[in-house]
């Protein structure tokens, strides 16, 4: 790994010597002025007719004729945020450190494509259509504007992955950006479309069109979108200047294998995706000779565009550009694919695969290998037929499993999967002597537990909808009937124990949480559930050791801490809630009711000018409630600084104008600025609002020179 490593960056150093001696050669290629990127999740390759199908997909065609396609893509994991994560950063998994659609934040020291083209100048925005991709990914540094909204529990969704946004409610919300942005800049839209993936529910004609045959009339339901997103594009006049890139972050398995769905093989069903380049320079009907990965997209839109890597920055990908603009060949680098969710959720083995031209190798218990030109399908294992082949694709694989290893001791983005857990992976099995075929990876197979894996999904499907539904008690007849069927996974001790915290049985929701912690050591709302759990049997000094237990596995998680603060506000432990919300302080940049509790701390903690730093920065991030500006308010008129007081009262009364409270203190504030005939009419609504309001009446008797009663 390190010598790909390397060889990227000597490509980026012969590349600035080229820059620098440009004048006595070719003229530099033309790049483009904008990047509109399109990933849609779960779309197969060979679900497009450019890539052989059957399913018209004209508009997706028009852009493999007008300008490039790669017919072997690969994703580097079969999930959803793992592989646009991949996308984003030009890094594999273990190099990232998101290796599940349940993972921590991406780590701040990890660049993005977005800050980098911010930073050239670019005007940046994306829009999400699934909640996998919410910013809690950590996914939206660097952009603008980030829609990731979603009328969903967050919580639910991380297993289930079908909480969505049409496709066409997203593209509206890209095209009016689009409208309004600024011609004189550069532009980057991120658009993701969520349409192909699970549960296929195509819009008519298209539901009609494919009777039985559901994924293909989402697939078909897309184009169409990406059809309308190229014609704004042509009328808003940003078409020739615009690199435009279409791919998937992974496939379907569509029964193939056993598998209905994605994200627990690592076959060409759910690895191989379109992927799509048009844009100036770019030679029309190119089709790369080599395998493009998912991680060599940030190195050519970089290069696409004219904008240089950040100085020092190591990337596993590598630029295409040259190809695409020249139809030259490349040479072919290997593919590395892995899946831990079977080890993660399941504590069944991992898998790892390595792609090295037609070859791919898969390392399991028992290992396979596959000849794709002769077996696209993968169902003729040459393990035991070609063991030389097979044994020097497993030392090849080794070597990134080696290099995980070293980064997970030197504490490098792999750690984001704990060490104990390492220790576990089945690919680490490997790494000893052994035949190929002697099964060396520890745990169970996966392709002996997918029928277990497919009972676990029906079973935890339906369970979580009666969860949603608040149907306590059969959501926790659903996830004890898996573990009858001896079926453990981190979402059955985890949603049981959510099931069993809504019906308040706390004794006996707290063992399950500690066992999803047990598969998912980095899960912060594990740790606040069990915390939860702790609270409920009154003891409190239990829930907050609960949340420090999850601050160590979890440091980046703001709420952690935040709800520690909440636990000692209960014990009447002010210093130490003060303490607490501090810690969350640097992790929750944009939350805005952690500065105004932690201010109004401050504030009775007699630390005025904080308070009012903090409640300051609260109502920068969010103008729009009321509390937060009365807040603000008090704070001011404290300090006696009334005119900003009265300003901020009068912000939180224009935003809710049914508060008593908040009448009052404007009047308040007018009155002790000696404007009384100001005051009276918000004593008087005050009284109106709420006609027991005493302070009220006394303020308002007071005005008209009246005793009060």
């Amino acid at each position: 790994m390190r010598a790909r490593l390397s060889r990227v960056a000597g490509g980026g150093l012969l590349l600035a010597v080229a820059a620098c001696s440009r004048h006595t050669g070719p003229p530099a290629p033309p790049t483009a002025r904008h990047l509109v990127l399109v990933t849609i999740d779960t779309l197969r390759a060979d679900r497009l007719g450019c890539y052989g199908s059957d399913v018209a997909t004209p508009h997706l065609d028009a852009i493999a004729r007008e300008g490039a396609m790669a017919p072997q893509a690969m994703a580097h994991v079969p999930l959803t945020r793992p592989s646009h994560t991949s996308l984003f950063t030009g890094l594999l998994p273990p190099q990232h450190g998101i290796r599940d659609n349940v993972s921590p934040s991406l780590p701040p020291q990890v660049p993005t494509l977005a800050p980098m083209l911010k930073a050239a100048g670019f005007r940046t925005a994306g829009f999400v259509s699934s909640i996998v991709l919410s910013r809690q990914s950590g996914l939206d540094r660097g952009f603008d504007v980030y829609s990731d909204r979603f009328l969903a529990d967050a919580d639910d969704a991380r297993f289930l992955n079908t909480l969505q946004k049409r496709g066409d409610l997203t593209l509206g919300e890209a095209l009016e950006w689009l409208e309004k942005a600024p011609r004189a800049e550069r532009l980057f839209l991120w658009l993701h479309l969520y349409d192909p993936h699970d549960p296929y529910d195509p819009p008519e004609p298209y539901a009609s069109r494919f009777p039985g045959r559901p994924y293909e009339g989402e697939v078909a339901w897309t184009d169409e979108l990406i059809g309308r997103l190229d014609a704004a594009l042509a009328r808003l006049g940003l078409k020739p200047d615009t690199l435009l890139v279409v791919t998937s972050d992974h496939g379907e398995g569509l029964g193939e294998h056993g598998e209905s769905g994605h994200g627990f093989f690592v076959y060409q069903s759910t690895l191989r995706v379109p992927l799509l380049f048009r844009g100036p320079g770019i030679l029309a009907g190119v089709k790369l000779g080599v395998t493009a990965r998912t991680v060599d997209l940030l190195p050519t839109a970089l290069e696409l565009l004219g904008v240089p890597a950040p100085a020092g920055m190591k990337l596993e990908g590598r630029s295409l550009a040259g190809t695409l603009r020249t139809g030259s060949a490349l040479p072919e680098l290997p593919g590395y694919a892995e899946s831990l969710l079977p080890l993660l959720h399941f504590g069944w083995s991992d898998l790892r695969s390595l792609r090295e031209r037609r070859f791919k190798y898969v390392q399991a218990p028992r290992p396979e290998l596959y000849d794709l030109e002769q077996d696209p399908a993968e169902t003729h294992n040459l393990v035991m037929a070609d063991t030389a082949k097979a044994e020097a694709m497993r030392a090849a694989l080794a070597s990134y499993v080696e290099a995980e290893r070293s980064s997970a001791k030197s504490a490098g983005p792999a750690a984001t999967v704990p060490p104990d857990l390492l220790e576990k992976l089945g690919a680490l099995g490997y790494l000893g002597a052994g035949a190929p075929g002697q099964g060396a990876t520890p745990g169970a197979d996966p392709k002996d537990k997918i029928e277990e894996f497919k009972v676990a999904n029906r079973l935890i499907r339906e369970g979580l909808i009666k969860l949603r539904g608040k149907d306590f008690a059969g959501s926790a007849a659903n996830f004890r009937e898996l573990l009858k069927r001896r079926i453990e996974s981190f979402e059955v001790h985890y949603y049981l124990g959510k099931a069993l915290l809504g019906l308040k049985r706390y004794a006996e929701a707290a063992p399950h949480f500690e066992g999803a912690i047990r598969f998912q050591p980095a899960y912060g709302m594990a740790h606040e559930a069990l915390a939860e759990c702790r609270a409920g049997q009154g003891d409190l000094k239990g829930a907050i050791a609960a949340l420090r237990k999850g601050r160590e596995a979890v440091p980046l998680d703001g709420s952690l801490p935040q709800r520690e603060g909440a636990y000692w506000e209960r014990l009447g432990d002010r210093r130490a809630a003060i303490q607490a919300y501090e810690a969350a302080l640097p992790l929750a940049p944009k939350n805005a009711w952690l500065r105004i509790r932690l201010g109004e701390l401050l504030r009775d903690s007699g630390d005025l000018a904080r308070a009012v730093e903090l409640m300051r920065a609260a109502v920068d991030l969010d103008a729009s409630t009321a509390s937060y500006w009365n807040a603000l308010g008090m704070v001011l008129g404290a300090q006696e600084r009334l005119a900003e007081a009265e300003a901020a009262f009068r912000e939180a009364t224009s935003r809710d104008g049914t508060s008593p409270k908040y009448a009052y203190n404007l009047g308040l504030a007018l009155l002790r600025q000696g404007k009384k005939a100001e005051a009276a009419p918000y004593f008087r609504k005050a009284l109106d609002l709420n006609p027991g309001f005493s302070d009220a009446r006394i303020q308002l008797d007071h005005l008209r020179g009246e005793p009060s009663s």
